[in-house]
């Protein structure tokens, strides 16, 4: 047992022992990624830019989406889609990281289960903007910021723990099943939809609110709401909180079982 936990913290030993190649990877990652545009960065912005008004606009109007309570369905909506768009973009990424990386990990000898992070990390820029965009919309609406703010890097860290998690496991596994990219593709469409991001969960009956609620997604949409509109801590929802960092917990165990059992075969696929 204290083998297996040795084990499983051993990773984010790895992470922390090689933070600075870790940041100096992530922000050549970013800037290797609008290189090629003569907009560069502008792209990057604007795209996920783009996409929130559009579903904006169609359930706003389109759909006649109403206030949430007291709260304007715009701000109700800006704050899932916010997370959203980082985890739909991060997640993709880092799958691929081992794949993309693979010069690194046939040429130089390093912690290579520190590449999804890389990318997890890159996205994080993305990320961090639209917060900032977040946070002005809030205020415009007067919903300034208050001591539940405080809370944003818990949830920060519960977003990249679970893109982190989940990646591990299709990063190991796509190396040797390409076709898992499509997989991936579904389940993106999947959590688009089967999260109340654009509606309300209480639409649904206690039942079917309970399953929903399984996916993990739903606590950090929720606690970005919670935190910028709603005011709540997340040790108030500690049942829902104890269930996420379950899945988390097994999530990751799941990816570095994978992992060590497979990263001896990763120089001769790749």
């Amino acid at each position: 047992m204290i083998k297996n936990l040795k084990a499983y913290f051993s990773i984010f030993k790895n992470i922390y022992s090689d933070r600075k190649l870790l940041l100096n990877l992530s922000y050549k990652d970013f800037q290797r990624r609008f290189a090629g545009s003569y907009f560069g960065i502008v792209w990057g912005i604007v795209t996920p830019l783009l996409t929130m008004i559009v579903y904006w606009l169609v359930f706003q109007y389109g759909f006649r989406s109403s206030d949430i309570g007291d709260i304007p369905f715009i701000l109700w909506f800006m704050c899932g889609i916010v997370p959203w768009l980082y985890i739909s973009e991060a997640f993709p990424m880092a799958a691929n990281s081992f794949i993309e990386y693979s010069y690194l990990i046939k040429k130089i000898v390093f912690n290579i289960n520190i590449l999804p992070m890389v990318k997890i990390v890159s996205a994080l820029y993305n990320h961090l903007f639209f917060m900032g965009i977040l946070a002005i919309i809030c205020s415009v609406f007067g919903y300034y910021p208050t001591l539940f703010w405080l809370q944003l890097p818990y949830y920060l860290f519960c977003i990249v723990a679970l893109v982190f998690a989940v990646s591990l496991i299709f990063a190991t596994l796509l190396v040797f099943f390409r076709d898992l990219n499509q997989i991936i593709g579904v389940l993106l469409l999947i959590g688009m939809w089967g999260t109340p991001i654009a509606w309300n969960i209480t639409m649904f009956p206690d039942k079917i609110q309970t399953i929903l609620r399984l996916n993990p997604i739903y606590y950090i949409v929720e606690g970005y709401r919670d935190t910028f509109v709603s005011d709540v801590w997340f040790w108030e929802r500690m049942p829902t909180t104890i269930y996420f960092w379950a899945v988390v917990f097994i999530l990751t165990a799941i990816g570095m079982f994978l992992y060590n059992r497979l990263k001896s075969n990763f120089a001769d696929v790749l």
